[in-house]
């Protein structure tokens, strides 16, 4: 059964295609575009519009995944073999369009773009690739073309293929735009109680000389630390799996299918995360990466057994359907506003069997908490396009009451970590030779729950 907004969006998108040829929907991660997407291309079909159906998207896993919605959607194979509707690729695939264009250049063909941000349209650097490539051929091919997006904009402020944009802000022009605020109050999307947490009381040790921070902001500003080297310490690895596991431990006590992300900055990260949570907290866990080969069917076996962790470096981000995780351990060094807002929509997917709340852990790194403070915004004002340079209706007040009494007071909960800085010698982290600091040693932690942004603007909206 179609939710109300994606019901809205085909009728718009089947009457807006009688006036244009390209189509932009935005729908915030996790509200189910790819749905959407299906059915526009069957009203098209069923309206005689077009014969045919080419989708692309960022991997193969979401590849497959949308190979199998447009399969049982249309009702007709989708695999690109002789008697299917169309078929479904990555957008690595368009480096190699000529048997395409031959094969479609006398069809009717809806081409669809799954999170068209990978594309770009204007520069001319190497990641520009696919962008141009798009531009140069699709043109020509494409009847029809409709755009998703989660996040329609790029870090690097370049121009979204096929995206319309004021004249002169640069705001990008959507024709159909749901957000999480919207979709929270839909029930559509699950609310994200996010805890940033903060280092209470940090010592460097540098040239035999000790300095001593009470913020993580503080500490990266001295720029004597790296965040990636932080994210990597053995005590901050330990606290942010300990309030993670605590989570995924209760939610599982009612739900025993729910599952937990952990977000790892690279392969070593990811093995020495998957070390402490099996040696400190006797958990087993799935770890996927583009290294190793059986990953896809590594994420495909964790999406329908009931498992508890899968530790991924770069493979759960945008587009993977895992509706079951509801608990995101947010270890990554990747700190882009993006990225931060596509791993949160892996977590935000409602599922009838378990709680409309979804969970990140992450460190209070600046920019981390910055965004998780503008959730509400569906195109931060700072990703314009520059070719230089309230939540819940069903929510009472009895439960807003007790979330902003959480908030309030998880403002000043401290936890120990229980370390003793008598001696440097105990519970030291060394740092690599290429880091000019020697040691650090971490002593306590406090949390902030980053929710009461959301509450308030939904009540404010609605």
């Amino acid at each position: 059964m179609l939710r109300d907004w994606q019901t809205r969006c085909i009728k718009h998108a089947t009457e807006t295609y009688n006036q244009q040829t390209g189509y932009l929907m935005l729908a915030c991660p996790g509200a189910g575009k790819t749905i959407a997407a299906a059915h526009i291309a069957k009203s098209l079909i069923d309206n005689n519009k077009v014969d045919y159906v080419v989708c692309f998207s960022p991997s193969r896993i979401v590849s497959q995944s949308i190979q199998q919605t447009f399969e049982y959607v249309l009702s007709r194979k989708f695999n690109g073999h002789l008697g299917a509707l169309g078929m479904s690729r990555t957008y690595h695939s368009l480096s190699n369009t000529t048997e395409l264009i031959n094969n479609l250049s006398n069809s009717r063909v809806l081409v669809i773009f799954d999170e068209i941000h990978h594309c770009a349209g204007d520069g001319d650097s190497p990641s520009n690739v696919w962008g141009m490539q798009l531009l140069v051929t699709i043109q020509n091919l494409a009847t029809y073309t409709l755009s998703l997006t989660g996040t329609p904009w790029r870090t690097d402020t370049l121009p979204i293929p096929f995206a319309r944009y004021t004249d002169p802000e640069g705001n990008i022009l959507c024709d159909f735009s749901y957000d999480i605020v919207e979709a929270i109050k839909d029930k559509v999307c699950r609310m994200p109680q996010i805890t940033a947490i903060d280092l209470q009381h940090v010592v460097v040790k540098k040239n035999q000389k000790l300095k001593a921070y009470d913020n993580l902001q503080n500490l990266l500003a001295e720029g004597d630390v790296s965040y990636q080297n932080i994210i990597k310490h053995p005590e901050v690895i330990k606290h942010l799996l300990s309030q993670s596991v605590e989570q995924l431990d209760r939610l599982r006590r009612s739900s025993p299918n729910t599952g937990g992300l952990i977000v790892a900055s690279s392969y070593l990260h990811a093995l020495q995360i998957q070390s402490i949570l099996s040696g400190q907290f006797n958990k087993e866990s799935t770890l996927v990466s583009c290294r190793l080969d059986d990953s896809v069917e590594l994420i495909e076996y964790f999406k329908n057994n009931q498992s508890e962790w899968i530790i991924s470096i770069a493979m759960i981000s945008e587009g993977t359907d895992i509706p079951r995780l509801q608990v995101c351990c947010n270890l990554t060094d990747v700190t882009t506003e993006l990225y931060f807002r596509q791993i949160l929509g892996r977590v935000l997917r409602v599922t009838e069997a378990q709680s409309n709340f979804a969970y990140m852990f992450m460190l209070a790194e600046p920019k981390l908490v910055e965004y998780a403070k503008r959730l509400d915004e569906a195109v931060p004002g700072t990703y314009t396009y520059q070719k230089s340079a309230n939540l819940l209706d069903s929510i009472d007040d009895s439960t807003s009451k007790e979330l902003s009494n959480k908030t309030s007071s998880a403002d000043n909960n401290k936890t120990s970590t229980g370390l003793n800085f008598d001696s440097l010698n105990t519970y030291t982290h060394q740092l690599g030779s290429k880091n000019p600091v020697d040691e650090l040693v971490l002593s306590s932690f406090k949390s902030q729950i980053i929710s009461s942004y959301l509450i308030h603007n939904l009540q404010e909206r609605f």
